[in-house]
């Protein structure tokens, strides 16, 4: 993993963690369910790189030098990764966030 990634995901690691020790249960649910999300994608899209998820999932990312054409990619894949999480947790009886946002936004900064 490249280190600009790793210190991204610390960074952004560590604001979730300070922010979930205020955060409701389903804030922390959906959050979770956004970030899991966002991370898996990532990891394909290796040129683009989270900077932050917002409470609605909406996500600010940049890209290496001109990189762009994965972002559609990565809409894509971020969109139905958390419509795979709420089917997973659906099917298992687990609980789900009310009004989760299942076509949230990304940006590139």
């Amino acid at each position: 993993m490249p280190r600009q990634t790793l210190a991204t995901l610390v960074t952004v690691g560590m604001v979730l963690a300070g922010c979930a020790a205020s955060m409701s249960p389903e804030a922390k649910l959906r959050n979770d369910v956004f970030w899991e999300a966002a991370t898996q994608c990532e990891s394909k899209y290796r040129t683009l790189h989270l900077d932050r998820i917002d409470t609605d999932g909406g996500i600010t990312m940049h890209a290496d030098a001109e990189t762009r054409s994965e972002l559609q990619p990565f809409k894509e894949c971020y969109r139905q990764a958390v419509k795979d999480r709420i089917e997973k947790r659906r099917k298992a009886g687990l609980p789900i966030p009310a009004e989760l946002n299942v076509e949230p936004t990304v940006e590139l900064d």
